[in-house]
């Protein structure tokens, strides 16, 4: 009879509901959180496990210092940060973007410890970007009112540069491996 019941119900169709993608020295990045990564910044499959593996190893570095360490408040401000900027992630679920959240801002206090400091942008060079950027058009705004932007701008590509070098260290250090 329980026979019968089986073979008249065809054959189950299987859903993967887990997959370990990679293992990043040991530990082993899911499916479930390349996917949140996925889409929350738009990115696809491939580009979102490897956006997952720089933050593990990164968080992995920042986690030896005392300066990232995460507190309720950072957390709470972050994760209602990614919702203000993103409403549709409400619709995902909280413990995995509170895990994101957390995640992301040890890593960026750890940015900000470690190479902020670091990034010294001089008058000169804020001259010299604004001179490219504006030249003698008439309809260039005051040095003075443009100064501050054109700094910040600097910085953020000086840290940026920065940033890229840590993490190309980071991996070349690292044991990656990809399940097919």
């Amino acid at each position: 009879m329980v026979l019968g019941i089986l073979v008249a119900a065809g054959p189950l169709a299987a859903e993967v509901v887990e997959r370990v993608l990679a293992v990043v020295d040991g530990r082993p990045m899911m499916m479930s959180e390349a996917g949140l990564v996925e889409r929350l910044r738009g990115l696809d499959r491939a580009d979102a496990l490897e956006a997952l593996i720089d933050e593990q190893l990164m968080l992995r570095e920042a986690s030896r210092v005392a300066q990232t360490v995460v507190t309720s408040e950072d957390e709470q401000r972050a994760y209602e940060s990614l919702l203000e900027r993103n409403p549709g992630a409400a619709r995902l679920p909280e413990p995995d973007l509170r895990r994101l959240v957390r995640r992301q801002t040890a890593i960026l206090k750890y940015v900000e410890f470690r190479f902020r400091p670091q990034v010294q942008i001089g008058d000169a060079a804020v001259r010299e970007a604004y001179e490219k950027e504006y030249g003698s058009r008439p309809d260039a705004p005051p040095f003075e009112a443009a100064a501050g932007e054109i700094r910040r701008q600097l910085a953020d590509r000086e840290l940026d540069a920065k940033i890229e070098a840590w993490v190309k260290d980071l991996r070349s250090g690292a044991e990656i491996r990809y399940n097919p």
